[in-house]
């Protein structure tokens, strides 16, 4: 029989050679990765901000210029939110209204890597049914809150400068909206732009949609509406991020309420508007002992300071 030989000296082990085989290793192990890399690669649940933009024919000029400014601005701070979350990937997904609706984002975008593009046609009526409908149907786990890890109840800011001209035909799209558990469970701002700051029509529809009079503001002037839509933007999501969370799966969705602490509360920004409904009383998280949602579908305050709107930003 012939002589069979293995030279160990030459044979690579490989990640083996820990084995105490006393074969020099020719490859070293992967180091361990960093504990604070695994916890940054974990998987995150999505943040969905909506904005909701009216682009009418009288939004132009420098209120669609407004608008434009500031999301372009507010991202960059979005991205600064999410670097110090450990548990949120903010998303943005924009939609325009106006005659007719459209998504400017096929599906909810990561705010690491978006990139705003400026509206720059503005056209038709303000039909609030269009955007309302359009809401609806995105607002599921199988379209624009579909993250495998689950979802942070959504964003949803509002903004338009007139009454609806579909007076007739919203409030049917409203009311099936309204049955959408994300959108019960949503926080919602409205911000009623220049001639909608002055009608009680607008501002009324703005009350249907937030059931929350205090996150309805008035933008007298195109600067105001610029910080008023920054403000708003980083307070929710603060707000959103710190209270509340939504687990997807095929089963209803359900609340789970994180009672790590809440964004400190301040004063109410005071509008000086009339209102004609009553205020809607907001969300309150369920108790430790007791995880079961509210029932309730009024929009969360939101705990912005008390501003003055007219002078703060008058620059």
């Amino acid at each position: 029989m012939a002589d069979f030989n293995l030279d160990l000296d030459s044979f690579d082990f490989g990640d083996f050679d820990s084995l105490e085989t006393g074969v020099e290793a020719k490859q070293q192990p992967a180091p361990t990765p960093d504990v604070a890399n695994i916890v940054t690669n974990l998987k995150k649940r999505a943040m969905v901000v909506f904005f909701v933009i009216d682009i009418s024919g009288s939004m132009k000029g420098a209120r669609i210029g407004a608008v434009n400014d500031a999301i372009r601005n507010v991202i960059p701070e979005l991205r600064k939110r999410e670097k110090g979350n450990t548990s949120a990937e903010i998303k943005v997904a924009v939609l325009e209204f106006s005659t007719r609706a459209n998504w400017r984002t096929l599906s909810p975008e990561p705010v690491s890597t978006y990139k705003y593009n400026d509206i720059e046609q503005v056209y038709g009526g303000t039909n609030y049914g269009t955007a309302f409908a359009a809401l609806n149907e995105k607002l599921s786990n199988r379209q624009f809150l579909s993250s495998t890890a689950g979802a942070y109840t959504p964003l949803i800011i509002f903004m338009t400068d007139g009454k609806p001209s579909d007076m007739g035909l919203y409030p049917d799209q409203l009311a099936q909206l309204k049955q959408n558990k994300w959108f019960k469970h949503s926080t919602r701002a409205g911000i009623a732009i220049e001639e909608g700051a002055l009608s009680p029509e607008c501002k009324r529809v703005l009350l249907e949609f937030t059931e929350n009079e205090s996150n309805i503001y008035e933008a007298k002037n195109t600067v105001i509406l610029a910080k008023q839509i920054e403000l708003v933007t980083l307070t929710g999501v603060d707000l959103v991020t710190q209270q509340g969370s939504i687990q997807n799966s095929s089963a209803p969705v359900e609340t789970t309420v994180t009672h790590t602490p809440p964004v400190q509360s301040a004063p109410k920004v005071n509008l000086n508007r009339p209102v004609s409904q009553p205020t809607a009383a907001p969300i309150q998280p369920a108790a430790p002992s007791n995880p079961t949602p509210p029932q309730t579908t009024s929009s969360p305050t939101l705990p912005i300071a008390d501003i003055d709107w007219e002078n703060d930003f008058n620059f």
